[in-house]
């Protein structure tokens, strides 16, 4: 009876904080266009600065080089606090994927890394290899922001897909119980029935000493065996190597969307023939998000951890194996959610939606 009140606390509390998580969200909403507008002003002076920085730097590369670099890193830091798709995508997998730590940093730091190259790339093959101007590279680029989007559609169909599969099996094996325990001899069958024939081959063979004997060479194998052979799958290998899979779709998705911070500054210091620095200041910039991205993703591990053992407190195991279930369900979810984004970023120009997940 305590046991069941202190369970019905449990989700009353839970209710509330999404009651009121969700009561923000609409009001961030809301208040989101007076936001962007002071975005925008705030990105035309951060504009102008990182090109005052540039053409100082041509005059006196070590200071003015160094404060650009500090710059930019502060820049990359507060532009990545804004919103975006690749926090969004980032976010939504560790809240609804059992992801380590390592994982999650190792994630958004080559995330981060793969936007300033592919901006660096971008740039350096439209203004060096074919003269291009920045009207044709702001072109280009949108072209990857499309993509870009494409394939946050994709990524969420692919987990929508997984969760699918997971929750099948789960249903279709959840009847299968353990009702007893019989305790078992240390010796397996297979290892008895191996004595047994070793035994009866060796004082059959005493007399023909120099006879091989079939029963001597005859092996069973079977799980845990010990003769070195892997004769099963691991569930844990494979499921290492779904998750890798996962991990290169969500770098591909957030990284082939160039940094337009990097652009910027990329295009700024080919105009002023510091390009070299410009670069510089492309990597420090993604430096710079990385860290940002990476404390929201530890929060976000952190929190899901927080309400995952406080939901779990004092459950058995058959609630476990539920809550491993409904996890299951919320990486569906999920999905669903990274498939609708996706849509809605595509065409969101045409139906002039909220710019939530596109600054």
């Amino acid at each position: 009876m305590v046991r069941r009140r202190a369970h019905r606390g449990r989700w009353c509390i839970a209710a509330i904080v999404s009651s009121a998580l969700a009561i923000g969200l609409y009001q961030l909403w809301l208040l989101w266009p007076s936001l962007v507008v002071a975005s925008i002003q705030w990105q035309r002076e951060v504009n102008a600065q990182l090109a005052d920085l540039l053409y100082d730097a041509k005059a006196n590369p070590l200071i003015a080089g160094g404060y650009l670099a500090g710059f930019s890193f502060l820049y990359g830091m507060l532009h990545s606090l804004g919103p975006g798709h690749g926090k969004v995508i980032v976010t939504t997998y560790l809240a609804t994927h059992p992801t380590k730590v390592k994982a999650s940093l190792m994630l958004t730091v080559i995330s981060a890394l793969c936007q300033a190259l592919v901006a660096i790339v971008l740039v350096s093959v439209l203004v060096w290899g074919f003269s291009a101007s920045m009207r044709a590279v702001n072109q280009k680029a949108m072209i990857f922001v499309s993509l870009s989007f494409a394939l946050v559609a994709v990524l969420g169909a692919l987990i929508c897909w997984k969760a699918i599969k997971h929750i099948y099996y789960s249903m279709r094996h959840s009847k299968l119980q353990v009702m007893a325990l019989t305790p078992l001899s240390a010796q397996s069958p297979d290892e008895t029935g191996q004595l047994a024939l070793k035994s009866a081959a060796h004082s059959s063979a005493q007399p023909f000493a120099g006879k091989p004997s079939l029963a001597q060479n005859h092996h069973h194998h079977y799980e845990g065996c010990g003769c070195g052979h892997q004769h099963v799958a691991d569930a844990e290998a494979i499921n290492r190597a779904s998750t890798w899979r996962e991990y290169v779709g969500i770098v591909a998705t957030i990284g082939i969307r160039p940094c337009t911070g990097a652009i910027m500054v990329l295009l700024f210091a080919n105009m002023v023939g510091m390009y070299w620095m410009g670069v510089i200041s492309a990597v420090v910039m993604a430096a710079g998000t990385a860290l940002t991205t990476s404390l929201i993703a530890m929060m976000t591990l952190t929190g899901k951890h927080l309400v995952k053992r406080y939901l779990m407190a004092g459950n058995n195991n058959s609630s476990k194996a539920g809550w491993k279930l409904t996890g299951y369900y919320l990486q569906f979810f999920g999905g669903i959610l990274l498939m609708i984004i996706g849509l809605l970023l595509m065409g969101g120009q045409d139906y002039g939606i909220s710019p939530v997940f596109s600054v």
